[in-house]
């Protein structure tokens, strides 16, 4: 992992072949899905995804990366499991609180769709290489502004990834004992994270004078430097992701009513 590919793992499987747009709109359809539908769909889509990550050999990658969301996805089960509003059904009692069904319940379908809209994304991040993403994306018509945006949200957490282990390593190569006890590691954060911060705002600076300087706001429409490989396939499949979502979105609201 880069600072500049972000997430990206070179591969020539399926997935890494598509079209950034088309596998951005597979990822709307999917989130769609998995937020506005009911809770069967989750295991179906869990098991595409699944597969999905198998077919890429990305499938130790992925499950790397759940570590993430390990805490926010336990956070939600214990939370809800003990204090959901309005549970009558007591599984375990435990002093004052409770473990309830109706909290449980709740708990793992809210786990479960963090989850499948994580694996999903991380997917994406993982074939797509963000440069091709921003090119794709200028030429559908998008602001570059906001490509450049979405550019930077890719790169952002593997760019403080980088600097945070040089910095690190810089610490320990002056005596800063980074392992021990929970107190020591925790001490160790402080002279981390002040030039991380900072070394984070002097990047965004120097990022910005370099788009200045090579005239990023520009008026004049740009010829591309890199061409986007984009199948005659694609461009089915765009529809066909266009019409899922509607899909989704009119499903949804067949079933709210």
């Amino acid at each position: 992992m880069g600072s500049t590919t972000g997430y990206f793992r070179p591969g020539d499987s399926w997935l890494h072949r598509r079209h950034p747009v088309t596998k951005l709109l597979g990822l709307a359809w999917i989130l769609t899905a998995t937020f506005l539908l009911p809770p069967g769909v989750l295991p179906l889509i869990t098991v595409g995804l699944i597969l999905l990550a198998l077919r890429c050999r990305l499938g130790r990658a992925v499950g790397a990366s759940l570590r993430i969301p390990a805490v926010l996805v336990a956070s939600i089960l214990v939370v809800n499991g003990l204090v959901f509003p309005g549970a009558t059904t007591v599984l375990i009692g435990l002093g004052p609180l409770a473990v309830t069904r109706e909290g449980l319940e709740f708990g793992i379908v809210s786990a479960s769709r963090i989850l499948v809209a994580f694996t999903a994304s991380i997917l994406f991040l993982l074939t797509t290489l963000p440069d091709d993403l921003l090119e794709a994306l200028v030429s559908r018509g998008v602001s570059h502004r906001v490509a450049f945006v979405v550019l930077s949200a890719a790169q952002m957490v593997p760019r403080l990834q980088t600097r945070a282990s040089t910095i690190l390593e810089a610490q320990q190569s002056r005596g800063l004992v980074t392992t021990g006890s929970a107190g020591q590691r925790a001490r160790a954060l402080v002279p981390l994270v002040g030039p991380l911060l900072l070394g984070s705002l002097i990047d965004v600076r120097e990022r910005t004078l370099a788009l200045e300087a090579r005239g990023f706001g520009a008026l004049p429409r740009r010829t591309a430097y890199r061409l986007v490989a984009d199948p005659p396939a694609d461009r089915w499949l765009r529809i066909a992701f266009l019409f899922g979502i509607v899909g989704v979105l009119v499903a949804a609201v067949g079933v709210g009513r």
